[in-house]
């Protein structure tokens, strides 16, 4: 059994740049080990949905612009 270091980034495993990979020839079994506590993660997705939850709420309150965007964009070209 080999134990390789890595990140994961939310889509994809990569080994740490100084843990040497075997070459594989063929499909291998493979035991993903995470070492954060779960509550962690499941805390981390509640901040975002409350910070997102926030954000709309104040984007709500804001009153509307009176301009489209794409004036506003040429607007700063113009400047």
């Amino acid at each position: 059994m080999l134990a390789i270091r890595g990140v994961y980034d939310g889509k994809i495993f990569r080994a740490l740049p100084t843990e040497p990979v075997p070459a594989v020839q063929r499909e291998v079994p493979v035991a993903i080990i995470f070492l954060e506590d779960v509550a962690d993660i499941s805390h981390s997705r509640q901040y975002q949905v409350e910070v997102a939850q926030r954000m709309r709420a104040a984007r709500q309150v804001m009153a509307p612009l009176g301009v489209c965007v794409k004036d506003l964009v040429e607007a700063g070209r113009e400047r």
